[in-house]
């Protein structure tokens, strides 16, 4: 799935930049160049890591139980 047309960045391609750089939201967005067209894309990308990161802090909060 796309999540910026404008830059051809898919979901894969956002979650391959989470997932291998410990890097705040900003500059994930700045390296893959989210938002730097039209900027339709920043809700859903901002969604997609800030889901990630809930995920992985509950993943974090049951191990440490």
């Amino acid at each position: 799935m796309y999540i910026c047309i404008c830059k051809g960045i898919t979901e894969k391609m956002l979650m391959d930049q989470i997932g291998t750089h410990n890097h705040s939201q900003d500059q994930i967005l700045k390296n893959l160049g989210i938002g730097d067209s039209c900027g339709a894309c920043v809700v859903d990308a901002v969604k997609k890591i800030l889901d990630n990161q809930n995920n992985l802090d509950s993943k974090t909060k049951k191990s440490d139980s």
